[in-house]
């Protein structure tokens, strides 16, 4: 009983200060402080500096010509490489008609090797393989890309097509 007693006298009503009833007479709302125009500002001062980082960003091109060693000979393709990057690629002496090398660049630490299966691009990329990594002999992980582990080295094979990769193991295999 004691409980609803004191309920009732804290929530009893009470009279409204005079200057709500001045403002509640008068119509006027009163505006926040913050600026819209200010937040429309920054907003697009944002895009703006996102649209230029995002020009800055170059996304890896596979334009041929932008390979800083162009070669059809596996020899002196895979001499190049192990001069330039260290890596040890077991390139075949003399490679099908149905594959043709491009050639290579060395990029961030590791070798990439650009050829031709049939009449599609693919890559070679050759890297160091983590230091617990474990000799995984050629598997697929997706659709289009095939990766391994061989000789502390770490080979990752990008096709267009996976139909390819039957076609991409001649560079380095016999029939």
């Amino acid at each position: 009983m004691e409980m609803k007693y004191e309920l009732q006298l804290a929530l009893r009503p009470v009279a409204a200060p005079p200057e709500l009833w001045d403002r509640v007479h008068s119509g006027r709302v009163s505006r926040p402080q913050t600026s819209s125009r200010r937040f429309v500002w920054a907003l697009a001062l944002a895009v703006v500096l996102g649209a230029v980082a995002l020009s800055l960003v170059r996304l890896p091109e596979r334009n041929n010509s932008q390979m800083t060693f162009q070669c059809q000979n596996p020899a002196q393709l895979r001499a190049w490489v192990k001069a330039n990057t260290g890596f040890n690629v077991p390139l075949r002496a003399a490679l099908p008609a149905s594959i043709q090398l491009i050639g290579a660049r060395a990029v961030g630490g590791r070798a990439e090797i650009a050829y031709r299966a049939g009449n599609r691009d693919a890559t070679l990329l050759v890297s160091r393989a983590d230091g617990g990594a474990v000799i995984v002999p050629h598997s697929q992980v997706n659709g289009k890309v095939s990766s391994w582990v061989m000789a502390g080295q770490r080979f990752t094979l990008a096709c267009s097509d996976p139909s390819d990769f039957q076609l991409a193991c001649k560079l380095c295999h016999l029939d």
